[in-house]
């Protein structure tokens, strides 16, 4: 569903996350079959010790073009209110197409003002896991991130 609000003045498309019983990874760019389904492996492989991300891969034809600051502008901050997770993956055009495909990590939580940052899918799991449980926060990660923006692990 999308609505659209006025931010700033200007009229701008509001998206909803989809209905998913685990985190989104949301597919904006269909460039490239073969990175999709290379980025969804590198996801959901387990982790050495047997952990698993717990996600549900969505496509949105919808958000086909729009840069990151757009698709971020998209998903309101409104995590736990309206819902059941606190941050989306996002496999857009910059994740389909570098070398390590770093996801978009865009943070959902009301009133907390940490800007989104960039992940390997290796490390979607563990994103995912400890703020699942609320071992970390979303700051912690995001702060994290090696200088060029991309979270590389801890």
């Amino acid at each position: 569903m999308r609505a659209e609000a006025f931010i700033g003045g200007y009229a701008a498309l509001m998206a909803e996350l989809p209905e998913a019983r685990s985190v989104p990874v949301v597919r904006t760019d269909f460039t490239d079959d073969a990175a999709w389904e290379g980025i969804k492996e590198k996801i959901a492989e387990p982790t050495e010790d047997g952990f698993g991300a717990d996600v549900d891969f969505v496509e949105d034809h919808a958000l086909t073009g729009l840069d990151e600051a757009a698709i971020v502008a998209i998903y309101p901050r409104r995590y736990p209110h309206d819902y059941r997770h606190p941050v989306v993956f996002v496999v857009d055009h910059i994740a389909m197409s570098m070398p390590e495909h770093p996801v978009l990590v865009v943070n959902l939580n009301a009133g907390v003002d940490t800007p989104p940052f960039r992940a390997v899918p290796q490390q979607v799991q563990s994103i995912q896991n400890n703020l699942s449980l609320a071992n970390m926060d979303y700051a912690e990660f995001a702060t994290s991130a090696e200088p060029d923006g991309v979270f590389r692990g801890f």
